[in-house]
């Protein structure tokens, strides 16, 4: 079990350093910056949720009109929800061609991905932007972004954004840097559960490394 959890790790630390997939992702909505959520009938509580909600679209690279006067010369705009039929009719084919046997439900909508993002780029984008995202091969995790209103952002290559990463978006570094260090206990804790003999220290430890294991392969 302990090399079963040692090897999740290693794969999840090498996924972050593969070359990167780049998509165009299509901003469809914001997280409140601030608001209340109640938690009890005695209050509720402030909290934050700094996160870009994208969709994958596959057709041509929208922009956003910014006010009226703007003219689409390259036909590119559409609605939300034009954008949002175009990106179910490729979830619905994808589904139908891999699951040809199975029932499939026309409800179904495509998985957004969520993006953590520092405040000036919370607050620069809108819905109707375009991302290019890039996302670790095995995964699928975020590592690294550019945005449309960035110089060459449609070609700029993922080494470059990694290294401006720590200035253009902090929160991502530290999504990324969370998962190092799950990495590292879950390295840690295999390690020692070689050489733990006392029975309930070492279900103790395995109890743990589960946890960890779990918020490292489905949260980081």
């Amino acid at each position: 079990m302990s090399l079963f959890f040692a090897g999740r790790g290693v794969f999840c630390f090498l996924d972050l350093y593969l070359e990167p997939k780049a998509e165009f992702h299509y901003v469809l909505a914001h997280e409140n910056e601030t608001g209340y959520r109640s938690v009890s009938k005695y209050g509720a509580v402030h909290f934050r949720e700094n996160y870009l909600h994208c969709l994958p679209f596959r057709s041509h690279v929208p922009y956003r009109l910014r006010n009226t006067s703007e003219i689409d010369t390259l036909l590119l705009y559409a609605p939300l929800e034009v954008r949002m039929a175009e990106a179910k009719a490729v979830w619905d084919e994808r589904n139908l061609l891999a699951k040809s046997t199975e029932e499939h439900s026309n409800s179904e909508m495509p998985q957004t991905i969520k993006v953590p993002v520092d405040l000036q780029t919370y607050y620069d984008l809108e819905d109707g932007d375009s991302m290019r995202l890039f996302l670790s091969p095995w995964r699928r995790k975020i590592i690294g972004f550019t945005q449309y209103n960035w110089e060459r952002w449609k070609n700029v290559g993922s080494k470059e954004v990694l290294k401006m990463g720590d200035v253009r978006f902090p929160d991502l570094v530290q999504w990324t840097l969370t998962t190092k260090i799950f990495v590292l206990i879950v390295w840690a804790l295999s390690l020692l559960s070689l050489f733990v003999k006392p029975f309930h220290i070492a279900v103790g430890m395995f109890v743990f490394n589960c946890v960890i294991s779990a918020l490292l392969y489905w949260v980081y």
